[in-house]
């Protein structure tokens, strides 16, 4: 295998550094632990100070919302006010959420005859929000003790319009694709936007729990009902020249997919959202653009790391075959060996950095994870981007429900 390697020039070399992205979190990874702070600093008055309003739009969330609200209460910040939206459950959300109204864990519970959508639902709850701050979450998103304080903290900062906070998998354990998000999470989302973040290229607060400013959430015309809300409206505010944060001492725990059909749907309506917003909405595959170094950065970051990889992913593999012939496999295992070796520095690199203990379960998936983040999660993502290009896929996808759709096509 090694001999193979030897053997292949420097450009099928370079092009298999491209591909599989061997440099994205090797990268992060170094440049934090060279220059990132070992302990958080101490919160400043402004981030006691704070008043948050914590919108919840809940679809059929009845399972995790009492446990998500408890979080809250524990909060050293305590949150302002907490409001619910019950966006057309057919569960017992409504039910659940106004049992918590009754006791006083909660303030406001809005209910939607039907679906309306999670954007809109948001937005309602933005609509009757009086403080300073809207924290919009999932109704599974669970906080750690700290976690409002510091995301209000970053708002210390009169320029800073949004700010998002770290996510670890609060199901990592129950298979192993959850294990393999676990992961992901830890490399893309505490590596990776804390990397972005001192660049300040930042490119999208996720829906499981960002904090606003309430005054420019309301002046920017909050959630777009379309896909794609959490990007479209982080890159809106950065288009006004509004700055976004990510807070990696703020932590949350989100569940994720734990069948391969569930993760497979919600990745191809991510990749498909981030092609249609970035490329059609915003124009980001131009090479010449006026914009601050920091826009080009996150411009450069989807288009090298995302975008080039996955269109070019099957004809590198065509081109390696026309190359190697029946060696092709074994090609393929020395740079999967390549891979794994950079993939368990990484892993255990970012255990380090921020403070995880890995489980013995979690180390048996670390050895299929190069498999799964450079191939499986790569052969979705080409499928997600080609579908968007050829047909628009975004446009019919069931996340706007039906009837919002076609009041946003008249």
């Amino acid at each position: 295998m090694l001999l193979l390697l030897g053997q292949a020039d420097w450009v099928l070399l370079a092009f298999a550094v491209l591909v599989f992205e061997v440099p994205r979190y090797t990268i992060s990874l170094v440049s934090l632990s060279l220059l990132r702070r070992s302990r958080p600093a101490p919160l400043a008055s402004f981030a006691n100070e704070a008043r948050i309003s914590v919108v919840i739009p809940a679809f059929n969330g009845a399972a995790g919302l009492l446990h998500s609200i408890a979080s809250l209460r524990a909060q050293t910040l305590v949150p302002f006010e907490i409001i619910v939206v019950d966006d057309g459950s057919t569960d017992g959300t409504r039910a659940v959420a106004e049992e918590a109204r009754a006791a006083g864990l909660i303030d406001m519970v809005i209910h939607h005859g039907s679906r309306c959508g999670r954007s809109p639902a948001v937005n309602a709850g933005a609509r009757f929000a009086r403080g300073d701050l809207i924290l919009a979450m999932d109704p599974d998103t669970i906080f750690a003790p700290t976690a409002l304080a510091r995301l209000a903290e970053a708002f210390e900062d009169p320029e800073v319009a949004a700010a998002c906070c770290n996510l670890r998998v609060s199901n990592e354990q129950a298979t192993l694709w959850t294990a393999f998000q676990s992961l992901e999470y830890l490399m893309s989302i505490s590596a990776g936007k804390t990397f972005l973040n001192m660049i300040g290229a930042i490119a999208c607060c996720s829906g499981a729990c960002s904090m606003y400013r309430r005054d420019v959430f309301l002046l920017r015309g909050g959630l777009d009902v379309g896909p794609g809300e959490d990007l479209e409206f982080t890159l809106r505010l950065r288009r006004f020249g509004h700055r976004v944060r990510f807070v990696p001492e703020a932590w949350a725990a989100t569940a994720v997919p734990e069948t391969a059909i569930g993760l497979f749907r919600q990745r191809l309506r991510w990749d498909r959202d981030a092609l249609r917003t970035r490329l059609i909405q915003y124009g980001e595959g131009r090479f010449f653009r006026p914009e601050g170094l920091s826009d080009t950065l996150q411009r450069l970051d989807f288009i090298v790391f995302d975008l080039a990889p996955t269109l070019s992913f099957p004809f590198y593999l065509v081109y390696c075959t026309l190359l190697f012939g029946t060696d092709t496999p074994l090609y393929l295992a020395a740079v999967y060996v390549f891979l794994l070796v950079m993939a368990l520095f990484n892993i255990a690199l970012a255990n380090l950095l921020f403070n995880r203990s890995p489980t013995i379960f979690g180390l048996l998936s670390a050895l299929a994870f190069p498999l799964y983040q450079g191939i499986v999660m790569k052969v979705v993502r080409f499928f997600a981007f080609s579908s968007e290009i050829l047909f628009s896929a975004s446009r019919r996808d069931d996340y706007v429900p039906p009837r919002v759709r076609r009041a946003l096509t008249h």
